[in-house]
């Protein structure tokens, strides 16, 4: 079950990250964002109308992770001064924080979202999202965290608890590594993760996925904390 279900992953986000252009395949769009929040690791939020089949909830994951990648499936909805701004806000945002500064490219992939939406900054001071994602009937399509990360790999584990609440267990978390860290420590920090929890603790983290980036935008894997060693390296 697991080889298939990292084949499913690989070929739904094959080229993810790069900077293509290349539109996402047929049929791919966003689902909905949860409302409730999750009151623990260890309880599930997932819809009622969700699929709850392992391997329907990673194509779901991938779609929705394609759908708002910068570089794969995602699109740009803001321009000019109004993109600017939103950039200068999460920067602002993330330089107060205890991480390393997020990089203006990274703020900018922030901000590419599902076709058809609209990103929002959520601005100072707000737990959980930092972007979120409308569409032009104002319904809430993705929310996506930002994290900087430059701790010692066993450190990330409790990050990730840490932020899963926040969020929902729902959505995007986009985290910016430190210089230096490649695609081999990222995985490696997936693995200490998923190694001290047991699939009915992971389950709680179904509906969300971890995008790393390099300081420079580049993509360093996209994980599925929900799905033990589920993702794609780079």
């Amino acid at each position: 079950m697991s080889a298939f279900l990292a084949v499913v992953l690989s070929v739904v986000l094959a080229g993810c990250g790069t900077d293509s252009g290349t539109p996402p395949p047929a049929g791919l769009s966003p689902s909905p964002a949860t409302a409730a929040p999750a009151p623990s690791e260890a309880a599930s939020v997932e819809p009622e109308a969700a699929p709850v089949n392992p391997v329907e909830v990673l194509a779901r994951n991938t779609r929705r992770a394609y759908a708002a990648c910068g570089g794969c499936g995602g699109v740009l909805a803001l321009s000019g001064v109004d993109l600017q701004a939103a950039i200068d806000s999460l920067v602002a945002e993330h330089s107060k924080q205890a991480g390393p500064p997020l990089t203006r490219k990274n703020a900018e992939l922030a901000l590419y979202g599902p076709s058809g939406t609209t990103p929002k900054v959520a601005g100072d001071n707000v737990q959980g999202y930092d972007v979120l994602f409308y569409d032009a009937s104002g319904k809430l399509m993705l929310g996506r965290q930002v994290k900087t990360f430059a701790g010692k790999p066993n450190q990330f584990p409790n990050r990730l608890r840490a932020a899963a609440p926040t969020m929902k267990y729902e959505g995007e978390l986009l985290v910016q590594v430190a210089p230096g860290v490649d695609a081999a420590a990222v995985e490696g920090m997936m693995k200490g993760f998923w190694g001290n929890r047991s699939d009915a603790r992971l389950a709680a983290y179904q509906n969300m996925w971890v995008a790393f980036r390099s300081p420079d935008g580049r993509p360093l894997g996209l994980w599925m904390p929900g799905a033990r060693g589920m993702g794609v390296p780079g």
